[in-house]
Order: C-alpha cells, then structure tokens, then sequence
C-alpha cells in the first residue's frame, strides 16, 4: 500500500540489484509532464529480469528526445542482435549509471513534490518545464506573477487590518510568497536576511516586486530551463571530444541566434541625446566600445603586456598556474568514457569549488604578507567542466611559500585520489627564455573570445579546429554565467576607460589626474598603473576614484541606481572632479521614412506628418521661413474605404504609389552637397546670421522639434517658423536637480489624490 498522499509524492529511486524490484519500482517524469510509479511487487523471480527490463524500456521512452536518443539508438541495436543482451544492457549499464545520474540532476531542477496547496493546480505545469516551449515558459510566468501578487496583498492586507503596522504587514506579505516560492527551487531574493531576522521593509518590498513580475520570472524560467537541459546532456555523456565538446548543439544554436536578435536589435535602434534630439547609431557605439570582442581582446593583452613590463620593471618572479577540480566534478574522463565517479555537478557547481579553493588561498597569502597581481582565465574541459589558468607576479623571495599554500588548498578535497599530485594544480615559472609572460596566456585569451590569429591550430582538449571551438567555449561562458576574465590586483580598469574618454582633452588645472590621463590615452597600462600607485596598491590608497551619481527608485524594482558621472582624486576632493559622462542618451528606435523604410535621421520640421498614408484635407496656405507655403490649419474629410469599388480602390491605390515614386525622384534634386536639404541648409544660415553656430547634426534635430539655447535665448521651430524665447520662460534655467525636484513634488501630489479618492 502507498504510504504518500499522492502517487506523485513517492520518492525519486533508481533501481538497483541489491534490493528487490517489489521493494523499489519506478517514478518518473512521462513526456506530458506527469509522475508515475511502478510497482511490481507480484512478479516472481523468473520474470524480474524482463519485467524489469519492461519498466527500464517504458522509463528510457519517458526521457526528452536530445538524452533519449543516443540510448534508443544503442538498445535497438542490442534488440537486432540479442535480446538477453539487451536487458543484461538496460540493467547493468543503463539503470545503474545513466538512470542514476539523471535522477540526480533532476532532483536539482525539479520542484519539491511536497508543495503548498495555492501551488497544486499548476503541479503539471512545473513538472512539464523541462519539454516547456517559450509560450509554456511565458504563461508559467504570468500564473507566477498573478499568484504571488493575490497572496501579498491578501497577508499584508489582513496583518495591517490587525497590527496597525505597515512595515511588519509587508514583512509577513513578504514571508508568505517567498515561503511559496523556495518550493521552485530557484534562489529567492532576500529569503536569507528574512530567516536571520535582518531584513528590513524595504529591502522587502524591492524583493517582492520582484516576485510580482512576470518578466523577472520569465528570465529564471528560461535560465532554469535551458541550464536544466544543457546539465541533462552533460550527465547522460553527450557533451564530450566525441560528440559535442564544451556546449551541446542546441546550447550553440540558441547562443548564435540570440547574437544575431542582439545585432539586428542594434541595428534597428539609435542613441538620442535627451538635451539635443541628436541622434547616433547604437551598433556603431557598440562596435566601439570593449563590447566588441575584438576591442576586448586588445584591451586584455594591452593590460596584459603592461603588467609584464611592470614585473620587468620591479624586478619581479612570475608563476603560470592552472587549477583544475577533483575528478567527481568531471561527467567524461579525457578519453571519452564515462567517469562513475561523477558526483553530478554542474559546471557553475564546479566553477563555486574554484572561487573557494581560489578564496582560501588569498586568505593565506594576505597572512603571510604575500602580494599578488595578474590575470586569471576560466575555460572549459571537453566535458564542460572549468579549470583556472593565473599568470601572476610576486616577489622573487615568495614563490616557494606561495606554491606551497597553493597547492595546499587545491588538493585539499580528494587529494589522495589517483593522479591529483600530477593534474590537479600545476605551476610553470616564467623564463624569458622561452617566451615572455604576455605568450603564456596569449592562446588562452584569444580562443576564450574570438579565435583571433589561431587559424590552423588545433585545440588540445579536442583536436579539433581552436577558431571553430571559441565559439562552443562562448557559448559554454554565456549559458552558465561563468566570467572567463579576470584581473588580479593592480589599478581598476574602469578607471582607465574613463580616462580614454577624455581624449586629448588636457587636464592643466588638474595635474593629479593629468599623468594618468596621458597613460590611458596613449594605452600605456603600466604607466597608468604607476600613476595610480603601483601594481601593488592597496584599493584605500588609489589616486584617481570614480564618482557616482546615484538615483533612487532608479530602476522598476524600486532600487538606488548608480552611474557614472566621471573621476576625481581623493587627496584634492571635489575640487578635482572631471566629468566624463556630460551626454545623456535614451535608446529608441530608428524613424522611418514614409515608404516604412529605416532612415537614419529624420526629416521632420513645422507641421506633423499625418498619421496615416493618406492625407484627406484641404490646407490654407502660410508661409514659413523657408518661404516655402505650410499648412496653417486642416480641415478633415471623411472618406468610407469601404463604400468603393473595387476599380476605386485599385486606382486610388495606383494614385498613391505614383505620388510616392514622384517623391523618390525629387528628393535627391533637393538634397545638396553638404547632406542638408533646402529647408535644413536655409535654417543654418539663418542661425549663422543670429550668432549661433550649429552643426549639421544640431540643424537636423532642431527641425525635428530640438531646442537649442544661446545666451539668454531659446531658439526652435515651431509651426515652420524659427521662434525664440526667454531662457528663464522656457524652463531652461533650471538645474536638473531642481527639475527632479519639481517632478518629484507632482507625482507626490498624484499619489495623495489617489489616496484621497480611494478613501472617498
């Protein structure tokens, strides 16, 4: 008899030999989403080895299609030749270690069986996440959202109906759904400080506007279900040299079609100045930036041969270390086969150990003085699991006492295994001789990007094509959220990128900063970082800091926003601050011509475009600066498209297509040499006759409704002529903090009427 309260509620088993079929049966996941459990204990000892093998085929037909298939594949073979062989296959080999460790990655992803009863109605749902679609996902997230949201109004509501205390109402609204929500194994925004008491209200409403939103559900969803899957894969042996290293096939399908999304979404939107209406290309600002692999690789070995020559310099020793983890940790020995020893980890599992064994060992080193910098490198083993290369420069008088803690650490956990002393943690000295320092890591960098200067080579986890492998090795970073590179110790890089921002803008007055402007400017990493201090320096004791400008309820979740406004030394204080950033810039999307073609600026100016194709009114005449007649007023007709013939509809159609080739032909007799047309290049220089004057881009974006202010006047477009008004009258003079200010005072003002009303 089933003692659980539910046939879904038995405990997930693998069935082994050492006990007796009656007394395990099976649970599994069916392909719609459901759990069932077998039971066979009315089978006698002559028929356990095919009934047995019955309910293995049933549970192998059960699993998704991508871990299914190799193992369907392998038993219709076995079936061709000998059935016995077969089942002595499914329960020697399958049962014992593929069953095993997919219930075992299984038991990570899954929802607990035992689950609140406001969750039971979409129990088929969370167990159907792992053959989800993205529609699936999406109306999961909303069912998430909309429940969550009824449940913190309902507990806030009655808690403040009896305690009077809005903070210990949110408190409790809080603690409901984030109790209802550890159930889908996924990590919970602030349920730790909530179970150690220290959680305050406002860090729990922030956490709960979380849980209320769809979207931030809709992306764990698709990270749960794409890791879940991806892990699967690594477990049943697919991700491996023989097969598919580093990533599977889809996970590689998924992330280059996403960069495709990425660079068409780019394409298709630009950057506008909220003072100016100015307008850039945002791919073009992408492509410019270290977003670009190819910048961020240049950028890393610029930093890279600084920190060299800085070890020349200092006299330095330098260490090329790799960190790799115990065997448990690995799905694939490295000849292919399967290694039993695998504990079934993921890769983000396995990167947790290296950031621990790499913490431990920083610890050490900061008590026995020893002081470090670098880089550190992450990549994958064929079977997606990660190990650590450091190249990193000490003290000549350090190194034997640095290794040894080193090593220490690293073969803390499962040090006696067999080949840990040779595999485990390796280090190299640095000889001139045979290649700078910069050479050593060279190779790792370029294939952990873009594969740059590897055409030819082979990848030695692989054998296969090294440019053809950066890109699973891509794919492996981005699905598992593993940072590939890091910088250890020496002066902060984005520090550094602010610099370059400056240019060749000299900083006279401001000689502390003036020394490293020069550095960054001229890429020279090392001498930037002896203007910061040194490679050693202490982060109390750097020379040039980042200011921030922080805004509140900066983003939907009602958190302090931070941003960068520019650099300042800490030694002169405010009195040096350099302001970087001076451009505010929103992203919206390319304007369109009439034809629905993207152009990249628009040609707007006096009166708005109609809202539609078709244009039916009838305009008095007035005449604008260009001396070119605009429509003062309209006066609007309607038409009944659907009161035509057929024959009417054709030929207002073929009248509409030769009003819009008439325009195509004219437009290039109206654009002149310098990229304006006649209406643009008038306003120039009627702009240049007032004083003022303006780029090319500037008369593009004051003709499509932009403002532009000289001394104490505002100048616009307004109606098709140009208008100028007061600075003080416009609003202009305003600081923008008092203009937050202002807006800050209405939407106040806004809140307490609804409150008003509501009482009412």
């Amino acid at each position: 008899m089933n003692h659980y309260a539910y046939s879904w509620n038995a405990p997930l088993q693998a069935i082994g030999r050492d006990k007796p079929l009656a007394e395990t049966g099976f649970d599994y996941l069916t392909p719609d989403g459901t759990r069932k459990h077998i039971y066979s204990s009315e089978l006698s000892s002559e028929d356990e080895i095919p009934e047995r093998s019955k309910l293995l085929r049933r549970r192998l037909a059960s699993l998704p299609q991508y871990v299914r298939r190799h193992f369907a594949a392998k038993l219709d073979a076995l079936d061709a030749k000998n059935r016995k062989a077969a089942d002595h296959w499914l329960i020697n080999t399958f049962e014992r270690h593929v069953l095993t460790r997919i219930d075992n990655v299984n038991s990570i992803y899954q929802p607990d069986t035992v689950m609140p009863g406001i969750l039971l109605p979409i129990r088929d749902q969370l167990f159907r996440m792992l053959w989800a679609g993205k529609k699936e996902l999406k109306r999961l997230a909303y069912t998430f959202a909309d429940i969550f949201t009824s449940e913190f109004i309902r507990e806030s509501d009655y808690q403040l109906a009896r305690t009077g205390d809005p903070e210990f109402a949110a408190l409790s609204g809080y603690g409901r759904i984030a109790s209802l929500a550890v159930h889908l194994k996924t990590p919970i925004p602030g349920w730790t400080a909530y179970c150690n008491e220290e959680l305050e209200a406002e860090d729990a409403l922030r956490a709960v506007l979380r849980l209320e939103s769809p979207q931030w559900w809709l992306n764990r969803l698709r990270r749960i279900h794409a890791r879940w899957r991806e892990h699967l894969m690594i477990a049943a042996g697919y991700i491996q040299k023989k097969s598919s290293p580093y990533s599977s096939a889809p996970c590689l399908t998924e992330w280059l079609a996403q960069k495709k999304a990425n660079c068409e979404y780019l394409k298709a939107m630009e950057l506008e100045d909220q003072d100016t209406g100015e307008r850039i290309s945002l791919i073009d600002k992408v492509a410019g930036s270290v977003a670009n692999p190819a910048n961020r690789r240049r950028e890393l070995m610029t930093r890279m041969r600084g920190f060299e020559d800085l070890a020349k310099l200092e006299g330095l020793a330098g260490d090329f270390y790799t960190l790799t983890a115990p065997s448990r940790y690995h799905s694939m020995q490295h000849n292919g086969r399967r290694n039993n020893k695998y504990c079934g980890a993921s890769p983000r599992e396995t990167q947790q150990y290296l950031c621990k064994v790499w913490a431990r060992t920083r610890a050490a080193w900061k008590r026995k003085g020893i002081r470090v910098f670098g880089f550190r490198v992450v990549e994958p083993h064929h079977d997606a699991t990660p190990h650590w290369h450091l190249l990193l420069f000490m003290r000549s008088e350090c190194v034997e006492q640095a290794r040894e803690i080193f090593r220490k650490y690293a073969l803390k956990e499962d040090g006696s295994e067999p080949g840990a002393q040779e595999n485990r943690f390796q280090v190299v000295p640095i000889d001139d001789a045979h290649g700078s320092a910069t050479g050593y890591i060279a190779k790792y960098i370029s294939k952990n990007i873009d594969g740059f200067a590897l055409d030819g080579e082979k990848d030695d986890e692989t054998g296969e094509d090294l440019k053809e492998m950066s890109l699973r090795v891509s794919a492996w970073a981005s699905r598992w959220a593993i940072r590939q590179f890091q910088q250890i110790g020496g002066a902060p890089v984005t520090v550094y990128r602010e610099l370059r921002r400056l240019g060749d803008r000299e900083l006279v007055l401001h000689p502390e900063l003036e020394t490293a402007r020069q550095a960054a400017n001229g890429g020279e990493w090392d001498n930037y970082v002896l203007a910061q201090g040194g490679p050693l320096v202490e982060r109390d004791k750097l020379r040039i800091r980042l200011n921030y400008e922080t805004t509140e309820n900066g983003n939907a979740y009602g958190d302090d926003v931070q941003r960068i406004t520019g650099i300042y030394c800490p030694i002169t204080g405010n009195d040096s601050l350099i302001f970087t950033r001076t451009t505010q810039y929103k992203i919206v999307p390319k304007r369109q011509s009439a034809d629905g073609v993207v152009v990249d600026v628009g040609f707007s100016g006096g009166n708005a475009a109609p809202r539609s194709s078709v244009n039916n009114c009838t305009r008095e005449s007035a005449t604008g600066i260009d001396g070119v007649v605009h429509a003062d007023h309209e006066v609007g007709v309607t038409v009944n498209f659907d009161a035509l013939s057929r024959q009417e509809k054709r030929q207002l159609a073929q009248k509409l297509s030769g009003d819009v080739r008439q325009k195509r032909l004219k437009q290039p007799v109206e654009q002149k040499d310098d990229g304006l047309l006649v209406k643009e290049r008038q306003l120039s220089e009627l702009l240049v006759l007032k004083g003022i004057d303006v780029s090319k881009g500037m008369v593009k974006s004051i003709m499509g409704g932009a403002s532009v202010a000289c001394g104490e006047l505002v100048w616009t477009v307004q109606g098709g002529r140009l208008i100028s008004r007061n600075r003080a009258t416009s609003g202009l003079s305003k600081l923008p903090s008092q203009v937050m200010e202002d807006k800050q005072h209405t939407a106040d003002l806004v809140n307490r009427m609804k409150a008003a009303f509501s009482r009412n």
